[in-house]
């Protein structure tokens, strides 16, 4: 099985996985807002009488037909969200906001667990995640990374293990339709950002240009210099999506606290280290 088929089941049965969960959420505001901050951007049909069965069978298709960091995103939120949404979580849902007098009433919080919980996960987060401590339980942190910065080419951090950086490959995504388009650096030139490209190629017409677009991944190529007594230095190549996710966690845990300042220099995402930099990846 090709590595795409392999994603499309994995995606499918993650998907299905959580199914459940967006069956009892109807469709209305607070779904679609959801939805949005996912990346996700649909509107509701004005028939309802069948019960939103077409619906929500309607926005579980387009959840599916999603480029892919969009669709990640709204799987992984709603394996968040599915952490709160049973009587146990609305239990600590309503605990939490009687701690915090004046936010949020907690008998608003009627006896739908998996309504309640998507509403605080969007309006609330700090509460939801007050909620989860309080279970023991705790949501997988994707905080979403700005890479807007990767706009303009990356400058070296102040790092002296660190030869040249570049940008190897971007994805702008269309937030109107929810198209993507990827953009690749020749590997001979180094110098050349894929956006420089992009400019290069579409002069007039350059999605850069337009606010609707977006920068949702890239791939980063770092180039060290060689260790003492090593003949030539090694290379490192970042993936980077903007709702969380790439290749960093592959890296050991050196090396992955020294790409996380690295990505903080860049303002690619905030990072808990700021000490030095470590030796020696």
């Amino acid at each position: 099985m090709s590595g795409r088929g392999l994603r499309w089941r994995q995606n499918v049965s993650s998907l299905v996985m959580h199914l459940d969960l967006l069956l009892k959420l109807p469709p209305d505001e607070v779904l679609f807002d959801f939805l949005a901050q996912c990346g996700l951007t649909l509107h509701a049909v004005d028939d309802a009488s069948d019960g939103n069965v077409y619906e929500k069978l309607r926005i579980a298709i387009a959840i599916e037909l999603a480029p892919e960091p969009i669709r990640d995103a709204v799987v992984a939120s709603l394996r968040d969200v599915a952490l709160l949404a049973d009587a146990e979580g609305l239990v600590a849902l309503r605990t939490v906001s009687k701690r915090a007098p004046g936010r949020v009433n907690p008998l608003h919080l009627a006896d739908a667990p998996a309504q309640c919980a998507l509403w605080m996960y969007l309006r609330h987060r700090d509460l939801f995640d007050a909620a989860l401590r309080l279970r023991g339980l705790r949501a997988e942190f994707r905080a979403p990374l700005s890479l807007e910065p990767v706009r303009a080419p990356l400058a070296a951090p102040d790092d002296l293990v660190v030869n040249s950086v570049r940008l190897c490959e971007a994805t702008l995504l269309d937030e109107t339709t929810g198209g993507e388009i990827a953009v690749r650096a020749p590997a001979c030139d180094p110098s050349v950002s894929v956006l420089d490209l992009l400019s290069a190629w579409m002069p007039i017409e350059n999605p850069m240009q337009q606010d609707r677009f977006r920068v949702v991944a890239a791939t980063l190529g770092i180039e060290l210099y060689p260790e003492p007594g090593q003949p030539s230095g090694r290379s490192v190549t970042l993936t980077l999506k903007r709702r969380g996710g790439g290749n960093l966690e592959a890296f050991d845990a050196r090396t992955r606290s020294r790409l996380e300042a690295w990505l903080n220099h860049w303002r690619l995402q905030p990072s808990p280290h700021s000490g030095p930099f470590p030796t020696s990846l």
